[in-house]
């Protein structure tokens, strides 16, 4: 992708391996599915990857902050990548030693940043590495197993939601200075657990596992809803990889369908109707056949 992102589009940020994509498309109003051909791809050879002291490379997670930057959960560092020129920006690494694994990682509004080590617990730290603050488990009523964190996110009043393993939706809540809220707990659910999650521009917490699905709360009892079961039926899809929502509420989500190959991103309204296929397994790299997603994420451009 040369030159300034489309003014009227949206442009998805990928995370897949070890490398990051950016592809824009315009903005339509008819439903359309794209090929590589229609999908302006970027993957930026010229990002320095360079890892922390352990040496590893193996991103986990991106996230787009509001600074037009890309954070990338690199293991062993967070990776800063500029958004716009798909250069390296910087990386933030732990100088205690204490942060083992860097599993995700959620930019906060402030220039620090929530990191998730599945090794142990979450961290707030600053732009230099330094942890500011050590955000564990919280027993409570339902919830008393002890458990290392998951996906990690911030709602749009900047709370913090940590997901956490099991057959079901579990969550705890913190503010944004790391105090613990409370638990979210639904037990078995339809959707087999939480991959990823995000918000809404309502804060409606949307989740994907075995497909997606929504939360709704009613005092201490929260339900888990499944959203638009049709047509996931209808797809055929197989395995679900990362969830993004735009500010229209539009969704998009990686899915593979029975003998897919390669990357496939879906867009569907707020009512469950497709709207989009982007990249349709279309999509190639010189040094892989083909490759799938883990994370999406968006910012409109």
């Amino acid at each position: 992708m040369e030159g300034d992102m489309k003014r009227t589009g949206i442009s998805l940020m990928v995370g897949f391996g070890l490398a990051v994509g950016i592809f824009t498309v315009g903005a339509q109003s008819e439903v359309k599915q794209y090929t590589a051909a229609d999908v302006v791809w970027r993957v930026e050879a010229t990002i320095d990857y360079t890892a922390g002291p352990k040496g590893a490379n193996l991103f986990t997670s991106v996230s787009a902050g509001d600074d037009e930057k890309l954070y990338i959960a690199n293991y062993s560092n967070i990776l800063i990548i500029d958004a716009k020129t798909g250069k390296t920006a910087g990386a933030i690494v732990d100088p205690s030693g204490t942060i083992q694994q860097y599993s995700d990682v959620a930019p906060a509004s402030d220039g620090n940043v929530w990191i998730a080590d599945r090794r142990s617990h979450v961290y707030l730290v600053a732009p230099d590495g330094n942890i500011l603050k050590t955000v564990k488990f919280e027993p409570s009523p339902g919830f008393q197993t002890e458990s290392n964190p998951g996906e990690i996110e911030l709602d749009n009043e900047g709370n913090l939601y940590v997901s956490y393993s099991g057959f079901g939706v579990h969550f705890q809540v913190f503010t944004p200075e790391g105090e613990y809220i409370r638990s979210i707990i639904t037990g078995a659910d339809k959707l087999q657990g939480v991959g990823y999650f995000t918000f809404s521009a309502d804060n409606t917490l949307f989740f994907q596992g075995v497909g997606i699905g929504w939360m709704t709360e009613n005092g201490d009892k929260a339900v888990a809803h499944v959203f638009a079961p049709e047509l996931m039926a209808d797809e055929e899809f197989i395995q679900y990889r990362g969830i993004a929502m735009d500010a229209d509420e539009n969704i998009y989500f990686s899915a593979t369908a029975d003998g897919d190959t390669g990357l496939s991103i879906y867009k569907l309204d707020k009512d469950g109707t497709l709207l989009a296929q982007y990249g349709s397994g279309q999509a190639r790299m010189n040094w892989s056949d083909t490759f799938g997603t883990d994370e999406i994420g968006y910012e409109v451009s």
